[in-house]
């Protein structure tokens, strides 16, 4: 059996360094809603203007997740872009914000990362990477009183020293990402180590 990450399969289970010990997966439903890419943030928001390869509306995404964690409390959903959620919490009458509260206060809404937007590592200065933070981050401050201790970057096109540091200033305990390095991730799978200090 293999299990495929892009055109690369994975070694079959059998070969791999941690021998007969049990692989854990580990399902995170979150978000990954680009806040502009090819549409406007409020067609990514309604559903409008549908594209061929693109069919989305976050308002729908975020109604249905949080019916279905209120549904059934062992449920869990992790959510990254504050500009989305913002705009879908301001249309809330204050029984939905107060459910809202509840789910975020018990740990089955977690909010990740917090930032405006994903933040884009490939071309903007620490200035820009510093006010989507600090725009996102003061939305969940004043309306829920928390600050994300996670950092979150499922889509950047590559990762800088200058993110990771301000990571760590802005008070992240650690860091999820994808897209690395290939030889990077090699030496990882091959020494089936996980986990690593910047």
């Amino acid at each position: 059996m293999y299990l495929r990450h892009g055109h690369h399969p994975a070694p079959p289970l059998n070969t791999r360094k941690t021998g007969d010990v049990p692989l854990t997966v580990h399902v995170v439903p979150h978000t990954h809603d680009d806040v502009g890419w090819r549409k406007t943030p409020e067609e990514y928001f309604n559903g409008g203007r549908v594209l061929e390869d693109e069919r989305a509306a976050v308002s729908l995404i975020l109604d249905t997740t949080i019916d279905e964690l209120l549904r059934d409390q062992r449920r869990t959903f992790t959510y990254v872009e504050m500009k989305f959620f913002k705009m879908w919490y301001d249309e809330q009458d204050e029984k939905v914000k107060a459910k809202v509260k509840d789910l975020i206060k018990n740990g089955q809404l977690e909010i990740t990362q917090g930032g405006w937007t994903a933040t884009d590592e490939a071309c903007p200065n620490y200035q820009d990477l510093i006010m989507n933070m600090h725009i996102g981050h003061s939305f969940l401050q004043k309306e829920f009183g928390i600050r994300p201790k996670i950092g979150w970057m499922l889509d950047a096109f590559g990762h800088s020293e200058t993110n990771a540091a301000l990571f760590s200033d802005f008070g992240f305990e650690m860091l999820f990402f994808s897209r690395m390095n290939g030889h990077e991730k090699r030496k990882i799978q091959q020494e089936a180590k996980q986990i690593f200090l910047w």
